[in-house]
Parts: structure tokens; sequence; C-alpha cells
């Protein structure tokens, strides 16, 4: 009896647990939206995805990207040509999965953290894996939301 009553104590706490950590997941409907744009942005490179224009429809203007420890800040033009490059060299997303840590909304900009990970096939079928931390600010537009600034922290892959 005692270790009935145990396991229904035991079940009782983790489903509290459980339903507190679901209940912070509802997203706002600001959140939703940015959601919805970072599925955009992930589309356009997946098979059948627009593609560089489709990117770059997503990004607003002054965008900047930086990978942490890199010399390097790309810009909207300069980041879209390397995804056109990639894209016309065969290659695609073939798989993503994501994390969401964060998006916390202030005015007309979102600011989100999130993990991706990525699996890329070229075009001979080669396959490569990817895996980030992103920091990004998004910017509110007529159109929804456009990602205005990027910092990738690119992982070990395993």
């Amino acid at each position: 009896m005692r270790r009935i009553l145990l396991r229904v104590m035991s079940f009782v706490v983790l489903h509290s647990l459980l339903s507190q950590v679901l209940a912070d997941e509802v997203w706002t409907t600001e959140q939703l939206e940015v959601l919805e744009s970072i599925d955009q942005l992930s589309a356009a490179t997946g098979p059948g995805g627009g593609g560089a224009d489709s990117y770059s429809a997503v990004l607003a203007e002054g965008f900047s990207r930086w990978t942490t420890g890199s010399d390097l800040i790309n810009g909207k033009n300069a980041w879209v040509e390397g995804v056109r490059d990639w894209f016309d060299d065969g290659w695609r997303v073939a798989d993503r999965d994501q994390t969401i840590v964060q998006i916390a909304i202030n005015g007309d900009h979102a600011f989100v953290r999130r993990v991706v990970r990525e699996t890329y096939v070229g075009p001979t079928g080669e396959r490569t894996f990817s895996e980030a931390g992103l920091a990004e600010t998004w910017v509110r537009s007529d159109g929804g939301w456009l990602l205005f600034w990027v910092n990738a922290d690119v992982m070990e892959n395993p």
C-alpha cells in the first residue's frame, strides 16, 4: 500500500512539474509571428524552397551575421550571394531541428535564442551536419518580422 501511495504522489508531483513546464511554452501572438518568420527563412533553403531570393526576403536592410571566433561579418548582400552560390552548387537542407530557447519582444524588436541542427545534402548525395547556437534580433515590418542581426556559435559536430 505504501508503495502505491508513493507512486501516486510521485505521479502527482511529476504531473504538476510537467504542467508548469508546458505552460511556460505557450507563445504570445507576437512570438508566434516571429516563429512564422523563422519558418519562412528556414523553408527557403530546403528541398523545393525558394532559394536565395526567398531567403533574402526575410532579411532586413542592414542585416549582419557573425560567427563567434571569426573576424568576418557578413552583410545582407554578401550573405545572400553566399546562400545563392551554395544553392546553385546543388546543396539543400535535408533535415532541420531546432530548440527555441527564448523569444523576448520589446516594441518592434524580437530577441531570439535558439539552437539549430541541420543536415545538408550536396549535389552528389554527400551529407554534412551542423549545430549552432543562434542569438538573433528580428525587427517588425509591415509584412511580419525580418531578421536584422545574428550571432552564430557553431558547436562541435558529434
